[in-house]
């Protein structure tokens, strides 16, 4: 989940974007896994989801190893767009970390493959 003040807003990368509502310091960390909010489901659990529900919620799903059990946040961290050159690091998976300054207003964005095992369903990474 977030741990810094965000708010949700339309991104000019995709859909809709997480912004810092405050400057956040270089090395802040951002987000951080909490059994509450990222929920933890095992391939059969999703299996056995209506179809109608796995599509709603797999566009926000991230599989840290290959096989795995899935995890779907329920905070607006889920709306945190790919950057190539993001300002949160996750290569540690379950912890965010920024990377640089954040300036209020400006979106924060992630590397998906630093906690995705397989990355090969979007099509623009």
């Amino acid at each position: 989940m977030l741990i810094v003040p965000t708010y949700l807003e339309k991104s000019g990368i995709h859909g809709f974007g997480v912004f810092a509502k405050e400057h956040i310091p270089q090395g802040t960390k951002v987000w951080a896994f909490h059994p509450v909010f990222d929920i933890r489901i095992s391939p059969e659990e999703f299996a056995k989801l209506p179809p109608s529900s796995q599509q709603e919620i797999e566009i926000h799903m991230y599989e840290p190893e290959l096989g795995g059990d899935l995890y779907y946040e329920t905070t607006m961290g889920k709306y945190m767009n790919h950057s190539r050159e993001p300002n949160v690091d996750f290569s540690v998976v379950y912890e965010g970390w920024a990377t640089r300054d954040i300036q209020p207003g400006e979106e924060l964005t992630c590397d998906y493959r630093h906690f995705m095992a397989d990355v090969s369903h979007i099509s623009y990474l």
